[in-house]
């Protein structure tokens, strides 16, 4: 790949993108030099592209490119990155000395789910912003009607988004509830499900089968009515309060925040993943959803999302050990099948089944970029990306350092699994220039000198190899 100098300018070829700006962070948890990235988040549609782009200390630099699952979205070898389907996946930079930057790519519809709290909206300006949906409450227990269900319900349609309602589940009748919710949605056209909320702590004094049987009542009067119900949880009512067996004819919209993924092993379709939100048209705090189904398009029923998690989501790159253990969480009977990308790089192998699920072992086999994917029968998978290690020289030194002018600095590297002298070089000797190189019993010393203000490597070349940065040094 040609060499090039990585801007942190982001440039989206799509209409509804969101993504957060990066700036730089400083040094990765394994010690190497984090990349800037241009976005740490971009949530796409289904065919959306973006350019995303790093920047390395303002340095030219080398880097690769790849996605954790290529079946969410994949990236070309300039950073552009593609759609596929919806889930998420991680979008590493990495250089070829293991300088990495990571950007999350949620591939999902954006929505957002309302009531009188979020008081008067500007629609258009909700609906300018990329929210494709919204979630309008509409009552609450009996005889309660959100005061701005109607304004809201009108609104959010007339500016074009795809709506759908909710109700408040409270303690007592419930098909009362559910004949008073039915009664106040019908004047309008939902396209996505009609929902019954089931949070409140007067609920739980009626035990699991209790509330269980005021969900399915409600549930089935929506039903009964021509709409497509839904029910609102979180993963602790969902394991504690409801029945879920029972309800798995009933799509599911899973409340769970600050996580990366949603953690239970209910199928879900839409994901509430925080409570305070922004969006323009909306004063103050907003919860925001993600749906990964095409609910105006007639998709409902049983998607699985996240049925299989794994433990290690961020990249993983091989330090001075030359194997790492993760574990698949899942309630599969059967073991599901790891495979490696790049088996030149990394290997992985099944190595044996724990509480909750399973072991894999992978295999630092040489330098490389490597996918790890696992996946079950259902069909659901987990990926992460791993970077083999070439044999080499360990460096005593971070990935970066700042020096001054006329200032000294001397590394320590130390052959590891490599033989052969080696030698060492500077990319800029107007930046920085060599003193001198002396044996240190194993190891070898390396002194520069800081000559001029700018920013350059410092690299290693051993016998019958290519170059390798060691150190990005910055003299200021």
């Amino acid at each position: 790949m040609k060499k090039r100098l990585l801007s942190l300018v982001l440039s989206l070829v799509m209409v509804a993108a969101f993504s957060i700006p990066a700036f730089a962070s400083g040094i990765n948890s394994d010690g190497t030099l984090q990349l800037d990235m241009s976005s740490t988040l971009l949530s796409l549609n289904v065919g959306d592209n973006a350019q995303l782009t790093a920047s390395l200390m303002g340095c030219e630099a080398d880097v690769t490119w790849s996605s954790s699952n290529r079946n969410v979205a994949t990236v070309d070898s300039n950073g552009s990155v593609t759609a596929v389907g919806f889930g998420r996946t991680d979008v590493t930079a990495k250089t070829v000395d293991g300088s990495y930057g990571t950007c999350t790519v949620q591939v999902a519809y954006r929505g957002i789910d309302i009531s009188k709290h979020q008081g008067s909206i500007d629609w258009n300006a909700v609906k300018a912003s990329g929210i494709n949906f919204a979630l309008i409450k509409a009552t609450e227990g009996v005889d309660y009607i959100d005061p701005n269900f109607t304004t809201n319900a009108q609104g959010a349609a007339a500016a074009g988004l795809n709506i759908g309602a909710y109700h408040f589940l409270r303690a007592g009748d419930v098909q009362k509830q559910a004949s008073q919710f039915i009664d106040a949605i019908k004047p309008y056209q939902w396209n996505y499900p009609i929902i019954c909320d089931v949070e409140h702590g007067e609920l739980q004094a009626l035990g699991k089968a209790g509330i269980t049987d005021m969900v399915v009542t409600f549930c089935e009067a929506v039903r009964a009515a021509g709409y497509t119900p839904m029910v609102y949880a979180n993963p602790y009512w969902c394991s504690t309060y409801l029945d879920m067996t029972r309800l798995g004819s009933y799509d599911l919209w899973l409340a769970h925040y600050n996580v990366d993924s949603p953690s239970t092993k209910n199928p879900f379709t839409i994901w509430q993943y925080t409570s305070t939100g922004s969006v323009p048209g909306i004063s103050g705090n907003v919860d925001l959803d993600y749906s990964y189904i095409n609910y105006p398009a007639g998709e409902h029923g049983t998607t699985v999302v996240n049925t299989l998690q794994c433990d290690t989501g961020s990249p993983y790159s091989f330090g001075t050990n030359s194997s790492y253990i993760y574990k698949i969480t899942t309630a599969a009977v059967v073991a599901p099948k790891a495979v490696s990308s790049n088996s030149s790089a990394v290997t992985v192998a099944f190595y044996g089944k724990t509480s909750g699920g399973y072991l894999y072992r992978i295999t630092n086999v040489n330098a490389g970029i490597a996918v790890i994917t696992t996946s079950a029968s259902d069909g659901s998978s987990a990926s992460f990306t791993a970077y083999g290690k070439a044999s080499g020289l360990v460096s005593d030194t971070p990935a970066a350092i700042t020096m001054q002018r006329g200032k000294t600095y001397q590394f320590k590297f130390t052959p590891v699994g490599v033989t052969g002298v080696p030698k060492f070089t500077t990319a800029n000797g107007s930046v920085i220039s060599t003193v001198q190189v002396t044996k240190y019993g194993n190891s070898y010393l390396y002194k520069i000198k800081a000559v001029g203000k700018g920013c350059t490597g410092v690299y290693s070349t051993l016998p019958n190899q290519s170059a390798v940065r060691q150190c990005i040094v910055t003299v200021a």
